[in-house]
């Protein structure tokens, strides 16, 4: 793939075999290219602060999301960039332990969480009746086929489409900013900072990204 021309992907070329991750990976590669050197370093430091949580305690503890919340979050990165023999899914490499810490540092993009999430639930009760982490794969993806793109556009749709915006880039940025992710893209790394501490530059870059919807 190109990293100046990524794909462009509709429903049609994802039923002839493009995988999403096939798909978002196009799209980061040419996220991480521009980023630059001092944004994926900005990024990192939130992984950093999440893996010495796990390193002291030995698990991860959620710093705004509620549990119902965080398995929501974890199933979307799961479907948004799942497993294959690439590598591990965003879900494996903890893009939504990296999406809560972020959430827990910014109140706007919280807030964005916050009621895409409660519309996610509310559309799949509303049309498969139950709560959207607890629907079968096929229905949990029908659904976010619909959001994934603008076309699809109604009033009841639109604000999910907005969340999926943020939702999926927050994802991809969680993923391809882990050394897994990195492999993914074939990008080398820079060096590791020796101090992580409050990723206050991760935030702003999040922000930033946020704005782009």
């Amino acid at each position: 793939m190109s990293n100046e021309h990524p794909p462009q992907v509709d429903p049609a070329a994802e039923a002839q075999g493009v995988s999403r991750r096939n798909f978002f990976h196009g799209l980061t590669v040419a996220s991480v290219v521009s980023a630059g050197a001092a944004s994926l370093e900005a990024q990192q430091h939130a992984h950093h602060q999440v893996a010495a949580e796990k390193k002291a305690g030995g698990a991860y503890q959620a710093k705004f999301f509620n549990a119902h919340e965080m398995a929501t979050v974890r199933r979307l990165a799961e479907l948004v960039i799942p497993a294959d023999e690439r590598g591990p899914s965003a879900a494996a490499v903890g893009a939504h332990e990296f999406i809560d810490l972020i959430c827990s540092k910014a109140p706007e993009i919280a807030m964005a969480y916050t009621g895409g999430l409660q519309w996610l639930d509310g559309i799949s009760t509303r049309r498969h009746q139950g709560k959207f982490v607890s629907l079968p794969e096929a229905q949990q993806t029908a659904l976010l086929e619909l959001i994934a793109y603008k076309k699809n556009e109604t009033p009841e749709l639109a604000p999910g489409i907005e969340f999926f915006v943020l939702a999926r880039r927050m994802i991809v940025d969680g993923y391809f900013t882990t050394r897994e992710g990195f492999k993914d893209v074939g990008f080398l790394g820079n060096r590791g900072a020796t101090k992580w501490d409050v990723p206050a530059a991760s935030l702003n870059y999040a922000l930033e990204r946020a704005k782009q919807q």
